[in-house]
């Protein structure tokens, strides 16, 4: 009876033994399953959280068109570590979807590129001259210059691209300046501004190449020095007729902007460039009519009209009197830098003869630039 009961007892344990190991062993499997799965759905979690809390948050509704420029401060300051990151995310999502804009030659006209890279390897004042009589027109008023064709067709399409689908990324993003409610902040430093790698690089090779040293030639009394257009503040605006502003209501409720009123810029110089297509190449909703640029003659006292045409750029001193006039017909945007020394200082003075750069200091990169510009690489390379 003991035998029978040992082997009995013997066969129970390895029953419950074998039992115990083979529940151990599914509940090790089990667990190492449900540990992938978290951590695979943690990691998606954790790779789209801040692009998913960006577009979870409710965007301001601005209003003021005048003194704009801290309209709903606290909410850019308190989300700005968030919306930076979330831009980073989008940026890398949308790689393979958007065109490049780092072809100096597509995005730009190719006879500018080609001048300037002259000027960038043999400044000359003969050089300079001709660049200045073929490509920059004089509008008959003091410190105000215009350049027909700027950007080409392709170029202003793939950026047009890219402005629309950042609009369209439902991260907020904050009013270009105080007096503009619709468009877009292109920097890396403002808080509600739009910063990827590929936007970011298209807007610092366009100052530091071409919108730097044109400015330092067309306004050498004004800028020189390297530290008077060291800095730059890039945005878009975005005119659309629609319901007439009350310009004497600085809380506006329309849904457009029309026309802006005569103003200057926080700028030593300014450059406005009409992203636009031409009508051969423009959707129906690219043509428009009416928008003209007005400038203010400080000479007779008189205002001088620009017809604004698609990819032309003008430039002028940034506290050179200017506005808009109103939109009669379809939609206008534009692209506009604001060039000006450390911590937003504006030259007002003009430098004398003997004080102002050299052409071959104008065409230079400065080493300041050269060092931003490798800070920006390796940074979008972390």
């Amino acid at each position: 009876v003991q035998s029978i009961h040992s082997d009995k007892t013997s066969n129970t344990s390895k029953i419950i033994n074998t039992t115990t190991y083979n529940c151990t062993s599914m509940m090790t499997v089990a667990s190492i399953l449900i540990s992938i799965v978290l951590v695979t759905i943690i990691t998606k979690s954790c790779s789209s959280s801040a692009l998913s809390r960006a577009r979870s948050l409710e965007t301001p509704q601005v209003k003021a068109i005048e003194g704009g420029e801290t309209e709903h401060l606290d909410f850019w300051q308190n989300h700005e570590d968030l919306l930076q990151q979330a831009w980073k995310e989008w940026g890398k999502e949308q790689q393979e979807n958007l065109p490049g804009l780092d072809d100096d030659t597509i995005v730009m006209d190719p006879n500018i590129v080609q001048r300037t890279h002259q000027l960038r390897d043999n400044p000359s004042m003969l050089l300079e001259s001709a660049f200045q009589r073929e490509f920059w027109s004089d509008e008959q008023i003091p410190n105000v210059y215009s350049c027909p064709s700027f950007l080409s067709p392709t170029g202003i399409r793939r950026l047009r691209q890219h402005l629309t689908a950042s609009s369209q990324a439902k991260i907020p993003t904050r009013r270009p300046n105080g007096m503009n409610r619709y468009g877009l902040v292109l920097d890396d430093e403002t808080q509600g501004g739009v910063s990827y790698p590929e936007m970011d690089n298209f807007r610092h090779w366009l100052v530091t190449d071409y919108v730097r040293p044109m400015a330092r030639m067309l306004f050498p009394e004004w800028i020189g020095s390297h530290d008077d257009d060291e800095n730059h503040y890039a945005f878009t605006i975005h005119y659309k007729k629609g319901e007439e502003q009350n310009n004497n209501n600085k809380n506006n409720t329309t849904k457009t902007d029309v026309q802006l009123k005569e103003h200057t810029d926080a700028s030593v110089v300014t450059i406005n460039i009409n992203i636009n297509l031409p009508q051969e190449d423009a959707d129906e909703e690219d043509y428009y009519e009416g928008s003209d640029l007005l400038f203010f003659n400080e000479d007779s006292g008189e205002r001088h009209s620009i017809k604004f045409e698609p990819g032309m750029a003008v430039i002028h001193r940034g506290l050179h009197r200017h506005q808009a006039l109103p939109i009669q017909k379809g939609e206008r945007h534009q692209l506009i830098i604001w060039l000006f020394g450390r911590d937003g200082y504006v030259r007002i003075l003009p430098y004398d003869k003997e004080e102002q750069l050299t052409v071959t200091e104008r065409w230079s990169k400065d080493e300041r630039e050269t060092r931003r510009a490798q800070a920006s690489t390796s940074l979008f390379e972390l």
